[in-house]
């Protein structure tokens, strides 16, 4: 489901208004025009993925970027070593039932 820019720019609109009608209360007037700039993002980044899926250039992602998505770039951590407790033949480790 697409949306329009004539809704975007509405809401847009609508968003300016209220933060003019709240120009005494900062925090209010910067949440307003947050909403108005991830909106024009949003249209702006609308225009720019058209133009590339109409030219066709799905750009499929880099060795490097799919070794950073699975996780390879993590530095290895190595097991930490059991703590030397009782050692007796029959214990189960250092639990309060260990007898």
């Amino acid at each position: 489901m697409a949306i329009t820019n004539q809704t975007i720019l509405k809401k847009m609109s609508s968003e300016i208004q209220e933060a003019m009608l709240n120009h005494g209360d900062d925090h209010k007037v910067r949440e307003h025009i947050r909403a108005v700039k991830l909106l024009s993002d949003l249209v702006l980044e609308e225009g720019s993925d058209s133009k590339q899926t109409t030219a066709g250039a799905v750009q499929e992602p880099t060795v490097e970027e799919i070794r950073k998505m699975m996780g390879a770039d993590k530095p290895v951590q190595k097991a930490p070593k059991p703590e030397s407790g009782l050692n007796h033949d029959e214990a189960n480790g250092k639990s309060i039932f260990d007898f």
